[in-house]
């Protein structure tokens, strides 16, 4: 299985920021705030540490919490 860096994810979600910023996509402001807050953490790294997620969670290469995804609960 390939192995995922801090330097894909924020790659990622610094480009999906962007999205949101100039209107192409659209998220509700939990996911605009958890994304601003995953970029700075990950900004804080080393662009070569792994990153696994494991369930909803995104999680560094000493098992530690980075970040949960702010999924939606069911109504």
């Amino acid at each position: 299985m390939k192995k995922f860096d801090v330097q894909h994810f924020l790659g990622l979600y610094q480009l999906r920021l962007k999205m949101q910023e100039d209107r192409i996509t659209k998220s509700n402001d939990d996911v605009k705030q958890f994304m601003k807050d995953f970029i700075a953490k990950l900004s804080k790294m080393p662009l070569d540490e792994e990153v696994k997620i494991i369930g909803n969670s995104f999680v560094n290469s000493k098992g530690e919490i980075i970040a949960i995804l702010p999924l939606k609960k069911n109504e």
